[in-house]
């Protein structure tokens, strides 16, 4: 997995492309560290460049989640096609995530 963030309108945008699996559980944080600190109010999560995650992945989906409720800030999901949306809708994270096409 790589990622890159960006100015977004109120907040960041987190680029996020390749495959997404447990052997990026130290790049995701840097990630939730961002979400931690509560600077940005908004963070959307980029998924349009991911063509894969595993179980891992979607455990630090979650971490990430209650990290951002805890803080107050908007987390969504955005962009995620083919099999990562699929993976993401059977594991029932459109009622955890708000989801932009």
């Amino acid at each position: 997995m790589n990622y890159k963030t960006v100015a977004a309108k109120n907040g960041k945008e987190v680029l996020i492309s390749g495959s997404f699996t447990f052997r990026d559980h130290d790049t995701f944080f840097e990630v939730v560290a961002m979400i931690k600190t509560g600077y940005d109010k908004k963070v959307v999560l980029n998924l349009a460049e991911c063509d894969f995650l595993d179980s891992a992945a979607l455990g630090m989906l979650v971490i990430a989640h209650d990290e951002a409720l805890a803080k107050g800030v908007e987390l969504t999901l955005k962009g995620a096609t083919g099999k990562v949306k699929d993976v993401l809708y059977a594991a029932r994270f459109d009622t955890l995530y708000d989801f932009e096409d």
